[in-house]
């Protein structure tokens, strides 16, 4: 620890950028919902200087806030100690810990400075204009103090730095003014889950927690408000600009966040999740009206949002528009311009958005004259990188895994529960002999399950199969890519996919669909160095889907001529629907060797695109499609199976289940759903312990079973029952074979024939005891 003889260091000095929002500023609080956010042409400027004093401590000056000025010294385990109560200066100090943390990882010695902060968020009285002040000054802290210690974070790493200081300074909300701040320009945000970071930091050093994959957190840049860098959108004109009014009435976001969060956590839940479905919605079709400067469809979709923000604030009694507001809002419709309010509401701002610089003008004037401000802002540039925003598809994908994680909340039951093992108290073998290794597709495995397809095509996604990937090397497992379609559609979206092979070498499956040519298909394998392929199937899921395709008479001889092409095994699986046994059978006529039943239980993608629809109603469809247990049952325990390798998923949501499928023939097991799930609670770490656990555990339940091989699963005896049952008998299956098994069992032979040696034996024992 060192004071005024640090003089050597040289000063840092670091800008932070307010911020306002566009769009999504309810919904944004609550993990995955997405908000537009943009930052200002405002800064707080924080500069981190060697400490003046020689006595050891050093000092915080904010300019025109008092209430932030403190004195703070190091203790002697050289933590940051304040030397009198300061609240006002809660986002400095903590932002000074979070770096030590991290500094002290990197074996730096921590040091003794003065920070002086100067703001341009505020008004000459220091009147806040809701512009993000504290997120700001905690950016630029960070920034500044990992400047002063020559440590380089990339931006993300910074970001969530700044993250864990602000929600140790007071209850942070989504965090979106922090990346807007960090980030710069406009950028699509979804928020972390704060409790699972809550979670990781009572457990996890800092240093690695910002290393790690945050659940649900999303940060990617749109390309708006003159912003025509890397190739925007071209030919776009006029761009829209942002207008920024303020009532002069400062409101209090914290408090309103809260209130409406707290309401709806107790009450109207089911009107609340239709405002947050609605309001993503919005949110993406805004972004892709702005990202093409359609004026139309801005004013459309920002009407859209305030009418949203209309009914919440009815729902719960929060006042979000005031009349000030609506005032400022009302002026800017008359100029034809799109408006609403602002971050929290309340007070604060209101913004319009038009393309008409007269009419801007004349916007500005007349708020003037009604008493609000309007402040000289102008959009921000972008000041750190983060991956760009690609609409439709990719926003797509970010749907199907926010309505995914949400089915998967709460498992409930589904067919494998109407199977049921018998349990031979005799039959047991050590664990020690159990064999779980599986042949699959050419390749040997040594767990019979792996992470089946997914995802990816987005930032957000993206960074879900890099985690993926990386909890399949490290334990092992098989994985499977979602589908390839983005990438091949915009190569732009390749390192989404391509990820993966960079994180393991264990075995990869690459996917599409029936609708791409051999050509892309041959693309896709070689993306991912892929030792399969998966060609998914989804007729039902497409049907239901708003932008779905429509016509699926191509799709047979487009699965033989992929077949042909590649030369890596080839697998067609569907998506949640399951397969009957003349699918299967055509399949195979088609000269696929290798399915994926991928039946019902799981992920029901059904309700996931139905809940994407704004029109028209697919609910009727609800549940469409055999279980996985059926499909098995019927493929390859009926009088006659289909002959060729049969892979099982959907629905699995334990080892349990896994080692009924493999009961039932299956060769290996995909699991999809629960893996997502715990990686979005978890964490890798959490991921990866659970496979440890699904290992031993399928290892244990073989040899209660006595089932020393995979293959030996198939002698074991099961009782089929419920909906399962009756439906397997309709498909001509004899359910009442499956508790017979055993009998035929060669396994269950030995045993017995090892019982008779003994009995033989002790038979004669006693004899000659009798005689002597």
């Amino acid at each position: 620890m060192m004071g005024a003889e640090e003089h050597g260091y040289p000063s840092s000095e670091a800008q932070a950028s307010g911020k306002l929002y566009i769009a999504g500023e309810y919904a944004v609080v609550e993990s995955g919902h997405p908000a537009i956010l943009v930052a200002v042409n405002r800064f707080v400027t924080v500069r981190v200087s060697p400490a003046a004093s020689a006595d050891g401590h050093g000092s915080i000056r904010s300019e025109g806030h008092p209430e932030a000025d403190a004195t703070w010294h190091r203790s002697p385990d050289g933590v940051c100690v304040v030397d009198e109560p300061r609240p006002g200066a809660a986002f400095i100090l903590e932002s000074i810990r979070a770096v030590d943390e991290v500094v002290r990882h990197a074996g730096i010695a921590v040091r003794v400075f003065d920070i002086a902060i100067v703001s341009e968020l505020d008004d000459d009285s220091g009147r806040k204009y809701g512009l993000g002040s504290s997120a700001a000054v905690t950016v630029a802290s960070v920034k500044a103090l990992l400047g002063f210690y020559d440590l380089d974070l990339e931006p993300t790493m910074q970001y969530k730095l700044a993250f864990i200081a602000s929600s140790r300074a007071q209850k942070v909300g989504s965090g979106g003014d922090i990346a807007a701040s960090l980030f710069g320009g406009c950028i699509r945000f979804c928020a972390v889950d704060r409790a699972w970071v809550k979670q990781r930091l009572a457990d996890t050093e800092v240093s690695a927690l910002i290393a790690m994959p945050w659940p649900g957190l999303g940060i990617t840049r749109l390309r708006v408000f003159g912003d025509r860098s890397h190739g925007g959108s071209a030919g776009v004109a006029p761009a829209p600009s942002l207008l920024v009014g303020w009532t002069g009435r400062p409101a209090s976001t914290e408090d309103l966040v809260t209130h409406v969060h707290r309401h709806n956590a107790e009450d109207h839940h089911e009107r609340y999740q239709r405002f947050l479905d609605a309001s993503d919605r919005c949110v993406d079709e805004l972004a892709t009206a702005l990202t093409h400067a359609d004026m139309d469809g801005i004013r459309r979709h920002i009407g859209q949002a305030r009418d949203l923000l209309a009914g919440l604030s009815g729902l719960t009694g929060t006042l979000i528009e005031t009349p000030e507001l609506t005032a400022l809002i009302d002026i800017a419709l008359e100029h034809d311009a799109a408006a609403k309010t602002s971050g929290a509401g309340g007070g604060d701002c209101g913004i319009a958005i038009t393309n008409d610089a007269l009419r801007a003008a004349d916007i500005r004037r007349e708020w003037a004259a009604q008493g609000i401000v309007p402040l000289e802002l102008t959009v921000g540039q972008p000041l750190a990188d983060t991956p760009e925003w690609h609409d439709a598809s990719s926003l797509r994908k970010d749907d199907h895994v926010r309505l995914a994680l949400r089915q998967h909340e709460h498992e409930g039951a589904n067919a494998f529960d109407d199977l049921r093992f018998i349990h031979h108290a005799l039959h047991g073998v050590s664990v020690s002999q159990v064999d779980t290794s599986v042949r699959v597709c050419g390749g040997q495995w040594m767990q019979p399950f792996y992470i089946n397809a997914m995802t990816g095509g987005s930032a957000r996604t993206g960074e879900i199969n890099r985690a993926l990937a990386h909890v399949a090397g490290e334990t092992g497992v098989a994985m499977a890519s979602g589908s390839q379609h983005a990438a091949l559609r915009d190569p732009a979206l390749t390192p989404t996919f391509t990820v993966i092979r960079e994180q393991t070498t264990g075995f990869v499956f690459a996917n599409i669909g029936p609708t791409v040519s051999p050509d892309q298909a041959v693309e896709a394998v070689r993306m991912l160095h892929a030792d399969a392929l998966q060609i998914h199937i989804n007729l039902a899921q497409e049907i239901i889907m708003p932008e779905g395709d429509r016509d699926f008479s191509t799709w047979p001889d487009r699965i033989r001529a992929i077949a042909q092409a590649v030369d890596v095994p080839v697998v067609v699986k569907e998506v949640g629907f399951g397969m009957s046994r003349a699918t299967v059978r055509e399949l195979a006529a088609l000269g696929i060797t290798t399915v994926d039943v991928s039946g019902r239980g799981g992920t029901d993608f059904g309700v996931i695109e139905n809940a994407r629809r704004s029109q028209g109603d697919f609910s009727a469809l609800g549940q469409w499609g055999q279980s996985t247990a059926l499909c098995l049952l019927e493929s390859l325990q009926g009088p006659d199976p289909v002959g060729i390798d049969v892979l099982a998923s959907g629905g699995v949501r334990n080892p349990l289940d896994v080692v009924k499928a493999l009961a039932l023939g299956a060769r290996a097991v995909g699991v999809s759903g629960h893996f997502l799930g715990v990686l979005d609670r978890e964490g890798e770490r959490g991921l990866a312990a659970e496979i440890g656990r699904w290992a031993a555990e399928i290892r244990s339940i073989m040899a209660l079973l006595g089932a020393r091989t995979v293959g030996e699963l198939g002698d074991t005896d099961l009782f089929v029952d419920g909906l399962t049952a009756r439906h397997a008998d309709l498909l001509g299956v004899d359910v009442r074979s499956l508790a017979h098994r055993s009998e035929n069992s060669e396994n269950v032979k030995n045993v017995k024939n090892g019982e008779n040696v003994k009995n033989g034996e002790n038979n004669e024992n006693v004899k000659k005891a009798a005689q002597e």
